[in-house]
């Protein structure tokens, strides 16, 4: 089965400017964006950069988050059904959060035990529904939503190129590193 994984591109930040600077404008959700095509998950068949319309079909679509729109906390799962299960991550997370509750998606590590050390990971809700929603209009369906890197032995790293300003051709180079505590 052929798989289509499309990177996300970063949220866009608040940054300092200089006074009486212009704001560069933003990226629209659903221009364009970073995609590979494979039928092993090893081997490249297509890549590139485009609109959706453009784009491989697929038996099967996954969406990628960018490692700065993803944090992680490590947290003890807690002890809930399924119904109450959100509420109980909220109580935990509720300090550790740096935006409010309601504002943020969280997701728990597919091996979570109740009782037991684990991951949670939070994402801006409104932007990743303002991604999705893109997507959907262009009759993309991602299947999953995963993040580019997560806690794990052994340790993972790649670097990436980044904007230095939106808008700008000025890029820097980020390092992405990720290990079991983080």
């Amino acid at each position: 089965m052929s798989i289509l994984v499309i990177q996300i591109p970063p949220r866009q930040r608040l940054r300092a400017r200089s006074p009486g600077a212009v704001e560069p404008a933003g990226r629209a959700p659903g221009q364009e964006y970073d995609y590979v095509l494979s039928d092993d998950v090893m081997t490249p068949l297509a890549e590139g950069r485009s609109a959706p319309a453009l784009w491989p079909k697929a038996g099967q679509v996954v969406a990628a988050l960018s490692e700065t729109d993803v944090s992680w906390h490590r947290i003890t799962c807690p002890k809930a059904p399924t119904a109450r299960l959100r509420a109980a991550l909220v109580g935990v997370l509720e300090d550790a959060l740096l935006a409010d509750t309601d504002t943020v998606h969280l997701a728990l590590a597919p091996d979570a035990v109740a009782g037991q050390p684990t991951w949670v990971a939070a994402v801006d809700r409104g932007w990743l529904r303002v991604e999705l929603a893109a997507l959907e209009l262009a009759q993309i369906f991602p299947d999953r939503v995963v993040p580019m890197a997560w806690p794990d032995d052994p340790p993972i790293g790649h670097f990436a190129e980044t904007e230095v300003d939106p808008g700008s051709t000025a890029h820097g180079i980020a390092l992405h590193w990720a290990h079991a505590e983080g």
